[in-house]
């Protein structure tokens, strides 16, 4: 999908037309209102997954609501959704739920007994906890982004899957990986049609003795959006990813709750007030083997500026203008201290994913830095290659606020 999905300097001039807001897709899956609800704050052994998704501001633009969330998504659009599985927890039914997180309730969907989702995901015994998928909803970027959307909802979903594994970790659990050879079939028992897939699933509880039965009838089919326009392409490459189960390993915050909802995108920056330890700091973050990570420092105190690998300048030089020339000319960028340009070794969907965790372990060791930060999915991608000759995939603007 990299040929189909290029951004060139002709091709944004071409595109740069007028975006009828009025008739965005809805954001949000609203199950029907007869469905039993609960929200996760009466449930305290819950709270990783209240901090795994939730709202951190509304407000109202263009008589609309605008929400923003503690994961960062390109353009606002929010194509995820996550289902919840859950066994054996103290003052909830055993069923499958649905997280809706502008209410921040659990809906039930079905209830469950003997038999579950396990055996769809290899399992001959019943799973104790929770068994949480997260579903992407291309149409919702799409509607925007058109192909470019592919690589979007893939680093949307790595933002996402690093939310989960930072609040797990937070509260004392651990992942339990999940796979399946068949989505399709996952797909189909959950209810979803051709507008939603189940693109990664993980276990947070333990397996036990007990055996289960293989759960035969689909959930009821709700649509994630008010409607919809099929992109062929776009839906045949996304059918053939699968399941992501990597686990991140994820570092432990102490203020991760507070990191995790007073999280933002930086659209302005102070570089007189970020250290050069700061800097240092962050081009320490481990990031993926299937990733390469290269720092383009643009201000500093003392440090050479220039770019950068393991720590060191290799190619020393002012690159402020070539580097916001690269990101499509935004002209924000060029108040930060470091731009790190994220490449893969193979482009696909799941280095996307990769690159989206490690951004954010970026977002979250910038709030513990009390600096900024921005994602940026948009650039010129045959540019990129002076930098490095493997794929480019995302950068991360970093400057003081």
């Amino acid at each position: 999908m990299r040929e189909e999905t290029l951004l060139t300097p002709e091709w944004v001039t071409q595109k740069a037309t007028f975006l009828d807001w009025d008739s965005q897709p809805s954001l949000f899956k609203h199950y029907p209102h007869f469905c039993y609800r609960t929200p996760l704050s009466a449930h305290p052994s819950l709270q990783w997954l209240m901090e795994t998704r939730c709202i951190t501001s509304h407000q109202i633009v263009a008589h609309k609501p605008y929400y923003r969330l503690n994961v960062p998504s390109a353009g606002n659009l929010h194509p995820i959704e996550i289902y919840v599985q859950i066994r054996n927890i103290a003052g909830l039914l055993s069923g499958l739920y649905h997280l809706e997180v502008v209410t921040q309730e659990l809906v039930l969907i079905a209830e469950i007994g003997v038999a579950g989702i396990e055996p769809y995901l290899g399992l001959e015994q019943r799973f104790t906890g929770c068994i949480v998928m997260l579903s992407i909803v291309p149409f919702r970027s799409s509607w925007k982004y058109g192909l470019r959307a592919w690589r979007y909802l893939y680093l949307d979903l790595g933002h996402q899957i690093g939310a989960l594994s930072s609040s797990v970790r937070h509260f004392g659990l651990n992942l339990t990986k999940m796979f399946t050879q068949d989505t399709d079939a996952l797909n189909r028992v959950m209810g979803m049609g051709e507008d939603e897939r189940i693109v990664a699933v993980y276990g947070v509880g333990e397996g036990s003795m007990r055996l289960v039965k293989r759960l035969e009838d689909p959930l009821m089919s709700v649509q994630p959006t008010n409607y919809t326009i099929k992109e062929r392409l776009l839906a045949e490459n996304i059918k053939k990813v699968a399941l992501y189960n990597d686990i991140p390993n994820s570092i432990v915050w102490d203020d991760f709750v507070t990191f995790n909802n007073t999280r933002r995108s930086a659209r302005g920056f102070n570089p007189n007030v970020m250290g050069d330890k700061a800097i240092v700091e962050l081009m320490e973050v481990k990031a993926p083997s299937s990733l390469e990570i290269v720092p383009i420092l643009l201000q500093a105190h003392t440090m050479q500026l220039g770019s950068y690998r393991n720590k060191e300048c290799t190619v020393s030089g002012n690159f402020n203008s070539d580097v916001v020339h690269l990101l499509l000319d935004q002209r924000f960028i060029s108040g930060s201290n470091m731009v790190l340009l994220i490449y893969a070794v193979d482009f696909r969907a799941h280095s996307h994913i990769d690159a989206g965790i490690y951004a954010q372990e970026i977002y979250t060791m910038c709030a513990f830095l009390g600096v900024g930060c921005s994602g940026i999915g948009a650039f010129y991608d045959n540019e990129s290659f002076r930098w490095s000759n493997k794929p480019l995939l995302y950068a991360v603007a970093i400057g003081g606020k």
